[in-house]
Formats: C-alpha cells, sequence, structure tokens
C-alpha cells in the first residue's frame, strides 16, 4: 500500500465495524472509518476486491477518513478473505447477484447518515470497481465514481446512461481488461456530457496498491490517489474546515 503524502488537513480518525441495514432488515456487516469530530463529512462507500476486506482495504478506508471523508466499507464476503484465486473465485459465485443490492444499501445509508453531508461516492477496486461502474449507472443522486481496474466488459453499451461522474484507472500492463476494452471504454464515456476520465498508470498491472509493491509501483499508487482526491473534491463538498492546522 502506497503512502499517501497528504497537502490537505489531516483528521484524526475513529474505525470498527457496524451493521447495515439491506432491503427486508437483513444485517449486513461493514467496516467503517471517519473523522472522529463532529462535523458532517463527504461520504465513500469503498467497495473491496474479489479477495474481500484484507489490511489494504481497512488502510485505504482510514487514508479516505484521514483525508476527510466518512468511509464505509460494505463486507460482502460476511467476514470471509480469499487467500488464493480459487477461493476468491468461490466467494465471488457465493456472492451472485447480490453484490449490487448491498452495495445499494450501504450508499442510501450514506446518502442519510447524520455524520455525513449527503455528497456520496462509489469507490472500488476490481470486482469492487465493477460495481462502482453499476452504482454510476443506476443510481441517479452519487457525486462520484472511482473504479481501480474495475471490469466493463458487462456494461459496455450502458455507459451513456451513467447519471455520474466516473473516473477509471488502470496499469498500462492490465492483465484482465486489454486496450481495445479500455478504449471502448473511453469512448463511450467521450460520447457523454459528464466529465468522465479514464486514467492511465504506465508501467504497472493491478500491483499499485500492493504490500509487496516495489518503489516504482508505489509512486504509480500515490499517482492513482492523488488522481482520485483531485477527481472526489471536484464533485464533492467537503467539510467545514478548521480555522488553521491540522485536526488531530
Amino acid at each position: 500500500m502506497p503512502i499517501y503524502d497528504p497537502k490537505r488537513v489531516e483528521y484524526g480518525i475513529t474505525s470498527g465495524h457496524i451493521q447495515v441495514v439491506v432491503e427486508g432488515g437483513a444485517p449486513l456487516p461493514a467496516y467503517w472509518s471517519h473523522p472522529n469530530i463532529g462535523r458532517a463529512f463527504p461520504a465513500i462507500a469503498l467497495i473491496h476486491d474479489w479477495w474481500g476486506i484484507t489490511p489494504i482495504v481497512r488502510r485505504m478506508a482510514h487514508l479516505f477518513a484521514q483525508s476527510g471523508y466518512y468511509v464505509i466499507v460494505p463486507d460482502l464476503f460476511n467476514g470471509q478473505v480469499a487467500t488464493t484465486p480459487e477461493e476468491a473465485i468461490d466467494r465471488v459465485k457465493e456472492l451472485g447477484e447480490q453484490g449490487y443490492p448491498r452495495i445499494d444499501a450501504a450508499l442510501g445509508v450514506l446518502e442519510t447518515h447524520h455524520n455525513t453531508n449527503g455528497d456520496v461516492a462509489a469507490v472500488g477496486i476490481g470486482m469492487g470497481g465493477s460495481l462502482a461502474f453499476e452504482a454510476a449507472i443506476l443510481r441517479p443522486d452519487l457525486e462520484a465514481a472511482v473504479a481501480y481496474y474495475g471490469f466493463p466488459q458487462r456494461y459496455l453499451g450502458r455507459f451513456k446512461d451513467a447519471n455520474t461522474p466516473i473516473l477509471a484507472i488502470y496499469g498500462s500492463q492490465e492483465p484482465h481488461v486489454l486496450p481495445p476494452v479500455v478504449a471502448r471504454l473511453r469512448q463511450e464515456l467521450a460520447q457523454t456530457t459528464l466529465p468522465h476520465e479514464v486514467f492511465i498508470l504506465d508501467g504497472v498491472g493491478r500491483d499499485f496498491f500492493s504490500d509487496h509493491a516495489n518503489e516504482t509501483q508505489r509512486e504509480k499508487g500515490r499517482a492513482a490517489l492523488n488522481k482520485t482526491f483531485a477527481f472526489l473534491e471536484n464533485f464533492l463538498q467537503g467539510p467545514v474546515r478548521p480555522a488553521a492546522g491540522p485536526v488531530y
């Protein structure tokens, strides 16, 4: 995981576990992280990859919270974390078509939570990036969506219906979303009136958010995060800032 070098106010945070109520009253476990002062912050639903809520995902939640966002990470795998691709595939199969309804419920909670200001983004990694695409297309009330190496294939032809500005970030050596697909995504996004962006990181695949990243990969990760924060700040209203200095 890259170390982000903030040039913004950095907040002390609180983190832990909560339950989100989905349609029908069923509880959805989630990890949350948010600034520990009593202000209304913009919100992020951070959507994990097919591995589950790993330490990297929790650290990303902390990073967004330190930067002034109220963050919920819906646990789509109910506490299970895959350690091999085979296990990850099994978790995805078990999830089936329930991924988006659970993300939709989490986004709805963030829209009305008393600690948020009503401005909400969906930010997803891999499988979560795909669900962020879906949220941008289906929900009429999101302010922004960010997809790190999300799979656009199932949504091609539908991006014209997106209601939300989308930032899609890929490495130039991305192994699963090949250049023709990225080009098609870029073309479809360019045909809309919304300020979408496709951002390519040269020289990396999907290893720019990794505990084992080398310095080049960490630098690309920092570039991805800087791009993300700049994008979010364009569309989400920030909290009331303190008069001077950081908040601890």
